[in-house]
């Protein structure tokens, strides 16, 4: 069996190859961020044009509304699917709680903007999936609370009673119940996935690590203090004898935050807690009990103590890589295929600004009888140059001729934006309209947009590992965890899900392309599809059926940029939902062959009219029977309610009045309520 001190002589050679590519990484990632903000290349020369183009920025923020719009768009991000029809519950139930917990337990769309940001302009995007159980412990003081309701309190799992005073009496004291203030702490235990974005530059992985699934060596180096350290539960005698950071901030956070003005000490103050520590949380696969096989392990590693370490079955980070290159993790990024070009593009710009500052503000040639303090003066308009003599003013001052070539350098302006098209395929169509664009034939316009979007597309698929494997870790935490069964509400519907109980391992797949392309022409088609469907229907065909349709109208609500279908159309595998329809059309059909009877005295419409009626109360029998159910249900829930509460009476030898539930005499609303309860 290793030691810490063998474990961490391991970890310290692992941490050195990393570093190195962080390093290396580290300097182009600066590089990007300074680019992006537009900060001076370092080679500008007084007086003279210092601008900076927007390059970077034009192209990482013309993918990022693509990309959003591809992934949060649509009602779901991912969706896990079963081979097995036995599973497909499961799966949906995983499906709903995935993006119940990436939307409602975490910021889904700001997660997914930073993750995609950084992807495009720093290589890679990383999110990390972690369970959270932590408490929440709160004091709280009731007053005027009765004997009765004191009771209650003890019947909460998660309440203690801390206190309990008698409130003072008042002048009809005889008339009125005693009551109590009490003092009462709450408890609130929380178990959820949690989602963090992590920083690029705190990123370490194995230098010959052909991915990020599982790689030899990968993790996190992070500053924490001191206090935080002791605070996550390590040895105080190990973290205080730590050593502290003795380096400034990093170049890649100082270039993120170049425009804060922030301080570069990690300590300002000499308060030992406040010393800032690098710890480096590591997950790497190592033979701990050499067995001669590596096992994954999670280690804490600062300075050159090993603080902790864990068997983990996988880590937790979730990576997306825009423009991978094959048999390496880090690939490329749309900011550095566009980074040279911006410092050619810069240049060229700098020399069509110079050259019209020099026609219009041209160098002169000057004799002894010129005043120079005139010349060397700030041009103005209407300004005078004064002459010395009575000799003839000719021949003083003389412009020196320069010679034009801004029409010369805008046209290599135009070639150097030609090239990042090419690259990127991120065109001036895409970003709005201009002039030139009015004058491109539909035929070639077409084309170049359908380029420009399958070079989008491309970096979505792309993206898409990085978000599956995040949807896939976030269920497997949940099954690993959550062992009580939780309510989720999904679209207006309350849902009960225990992740102990699924039983089948199946895989997520992101939908990619929602977004992307024409929506015009993705509504048309559509539309076009559904008409057909109609017609099949009207026909008896068996090749459309309602269900067909309701997905149709779920991607045409979609494409229209709205999110919940079920607010506009009944899904018809959900009989509650169709069978208030169904009564509604009934009720509208009998009220017609009424009124054919009145005016006709029309016999078959008189035995439709029967025909419907009979529908009409099978429909209200099911929906009675559908109630009648719900009392059941809510009636042993009661019960066994009930039944808590007397033991309690009889515990504490007291009368709680009010606990009995009139079931029968209950409205359906508080049916479901008493039953969710």
């Amino acid at each position: 069996m290793l030691t810490d001190g063998q474990i961490g002589v391991i970890v310290e050679a692992e941490e050195a190859d990393a570093e190195d590519l962080a390093t290396d990484i580290a300097k182009k990632r600066e590089a990007l961020l300074d680019g992006y903000s537009q900060r001076p290349y370092g080679d500008e020369v007084k007086g003279q044009s210092s601008v900076v183009t927007s390059d970077i920025s034009d192209v990482v923020e013309s993918l990022l509304p693509s990309l959003m719009r591809v992934y949060a768009q649509g009602k779901q991000v991912g969706k896990f699917t079963a081979s097995d029809p036995e599973a497909d519950d499961e799966a949906e139930q995983k499906t709903l709680y995935a993006n119940w917990v990436f939307f409602e337990s975490n910021p889904g769309l700001k997660i997914l903007h930073s993750v995609f940001k950084d992807a495009l302009l720093q290589f890679t995007g990383t999110c990390k999936v972690w369970w959270d159980e932590s408490e929440e412990v709160t004091e709280e003081r009731y007053t005027g609370m009765s004997q009765e309701q004191i009771l209650k309190l003890k019947l909460e799992p998660e309440t203690e009673i801390l206190d309990t005073e008698r409130d003072e009496a008042g002048p009809d004291a005889e008339l009125q119940p005693e009551t109590f203030t009490v003092k009462v702490k709450r408890t609130t235990k929380t178990g959820i996935a949690r989602l963090t974005p992590i920083p690029p530059e705190q990123t370490r992985i194995a230098k010959n690590a052909a991915d990020f699934v599982k790689p030899r060596f990968i993790g996190q180096k992070t500053p924490k203090t001191r206090s935080e350290l002791i605070l996550m539960g390590f040895n105080k005698k190990k973290v205080n004898g730590l050593p502290a950071h003795d380096q400034k901030t990093s170049p890649v956070e100082t270039a993120r935050n170049y425009d804060l003005n922030r301080s570069q000490d990690d300590n300002p103050t000499v308060v030992k807690a406040n010393d800032v520590i690098m710890l480096g949380e590591y997950y790497m696969y190592i033979d701990v009990d050499e067995d001669g096989v590596s096992e994954l392990w999670q280690i804490f590693y600062a300075g050159t103590e090993v603080l902790d370490k864990t068997r983990v079955d996988e880590h937790p980070y979730a990576v997306c890589v825009p423009i991978p290159m094959p048999h390496r993790a880090i690939g490329t990024c749309p900011a550095e295929q566009v980074a040279d070009i911006q410092l050619i593009k810069s240049t060229l710009v700098r020399h069509t600004l110079n050259n019209a500052y020099l026609i219009n503000y041209a160098r002169t040639l000057v004799n002894e009888r010129v005043d120079l303090d005139d010349i060397l003066a700030p041009p103005t308009p209407g300004q005078t140059i004064r002459i010395k003599g009575d000799e003839p003013i000719a021949g003083s001052v003389e412009p020196m001729v320069v010679q034009p070539q801004i029409p010369d350098l805008l046209q290599a302006v135009e070639y150097v934006d030609t090239m990042r098209e090419n690259r990127t395929g991120i065109t001036r169509f895409n970003q709005g309209l201009d002039a030139d664009t009015l004058n491109q034939t539909a035929t070639g316009f077409k084309g170049l947009m359908g380029a420009s979007q399958q070079r989008e597309q491309l970096i979505a698929l792309m993206m898409s590992d990085g978000i599956k494997t995040l949807f896939n870790k976030i269920i497997a935490l949940a099954h690993k965890h959550q062992s009580a069964e939780t309510q989720i509400r999904v679209t207006g519907e309350v849902m009960n899900i225990n992740p102990s109980g699924w039983r089948y391992k199946m895989d997520c797949a992101v939908q990619v392309g929602i977004g992307s392309g024409d929506r015009q022409e993705k509504i048309s088609n559509l539309n076009y599809i559904l008409q057909q469907q109609k017609e099949l229907m009207l026909q008896r065909s068996t090749v459309s059926d309602q269900s067909k349709m309701y997905n149709t109208l779920d991607k045409l609500v979609t494409e229209v940029g709205l999110k919940d279908v079920d607010l506009y159309f009944n899904d018809p595998s959900k009989p509650q939902e169709t069978l208030q329809s169904e009564n509604e059309q009934m009720i509208q059909m009998i009220e017609q062959l009424q009124a054919q009877i009145e005016q006709q005295g029309n016999q078959i419409a008189e035995a439709a009219l029967i025909e419907q009626q009979g529908k009409l109360a099978l429909g209200k029998a099911q929906l009675e029977l559908d109630v009648e159910k719900l009392k059941i249900d809510t009636f042993n829930k009661t019960e066994d309610r009930k039944f808590k509460y007397t033991d309690l009476e009889t515990k504490e030898n007291v009368d709680i009045p009010g606990e009995g539930v009139e079931v029968e005499n209950a409205s359906t609303e508080e049916l479901i309520r008493l039953a969710s309860e």
